[in-house]
């Protein structure tokens, strides 16, 4: 037979878990209370959130340059407009400025850059392939004069990217970025 006590102890616990369970169900509604009335503040910090990362997004692509970029491409393919001539004409003359920078590595960019702007070319004017040694596979002589030429400028700048000690000499930059210039001439590209 249980003591006194014990009976005693035994109430005043299940009591406390009483009081326990009260308390906690006081604090969730407390807590579920504070929720639900500043939830349109917390829908609001929300929205305001998201718009402020969006304009933020919009800011970088805009401040990068990005979007023009696309924006131009875009216009390119749907208007058929003369945007990739201008376009070109703006990179040329940056080809140009690294050309004649002199040092070895504006040399070696202007290659560079040359050759993607050909290759940009191709791909819009319907050559497919994943790079421009893919393109220039499919363009025969009666397309392109100079195809010849142009395979040894590309295999140049194949060399420049994939051999880090290929000493590139000024004479032979020059021929390279002559015929790319003639390329891209003939492509209606450059004046």
């Amino acid at each position: 037979m249980p003591t006194p006590l014990l009976a005693q102890l035994t109430q005043i616990q299940q009591l406390n878990n009483v009081l326990k369970s009260q308390q906690v169900q006081q604090v969730e509604q407390q807590t579920l209370n504070v929720y639900s009335s500043n939830l349109g503040y917390l829908k609001a910090g929300s929205i305001l959130l998201t718009i402020f990362f969006l304009i933020s997004c919009v800011f970088f692509m805009v401040k990068t340059g990005w979007l023009a970029l696309r924006i131009d491409r875009v216009e390119d393919v749907l208007l058929k407009s003369d945007m990739p001539r201008k376009r070109s004409i703006k990179v040329w003359n940056k080809i140009k400025t690294h050309f004649f920078a002199g040092d070895d590595n504006s040399l070696k960019l202007a290659l560079i850059e040359a050759d993607n702007v050909l290759d940009e070319a191709l791909r819009l004017a319907g050559f497919r392939g994943d790079n421009l040694g893919e393109r220039l596979k499919q363009i025969e002589e009666s397309q392109l004069a100079n195809i010849q030429e142009v395979w040894e400028a590309h295999k140049l700048r194949n060399r420049l990217v994939h051999e880090t000690d290929f000493k590139l000499n000024r004479n032979i930059a020059e021929k390279a970025l002559t015929i790319y210039e003639e390329t891209l001439k003939d492509l209606g590209l450059l004046d």
